[in-house]
């Protein structure tokens, strides 16, 4: 890539790509973009919910107290990911 002539010219090509940029930052659309934002959703749902089964299940096994732990932390693990995907679409 060579250097730009002068000052004016390296401006006007700055000036570009800015416009470029803040275009497609506008522009969020497309299938990929809704796709990895339902993806990334999913994520943030099924992923407490599942930490919150297997230490659940861990505390059944290991400390038989009549209290259904699995259930309990599957509860927490669905409130948890359900603030994580209303956080995360928040921010957006």
């Amino acid at each position: 890539m060579k250097p730009p002539a002068n000052d004016e010219d390296f401006s006007r090509k700055i000036e570009k790509a800015a416009e470029e940029l803040k275009k497609a930052r506008r522009e969020k659309s497309g299938f990929l973009f809704y796709a990895s934002r339902i993806g990334i959703g999913g994520w943030l749902l099924a992923l407490p919910i599942v930490a919150g089964a297997y230490l659940g299940n861990y505390l059944d096994r290991e400390f038989a107290m009549g209290v259904s732990w699995s259930l309990t932390f599957i509860i927490l693990g669905t409130a948890a990911g359900v603030f994580n995907v209303w956080y995360f679409l928040y921010r957006e």
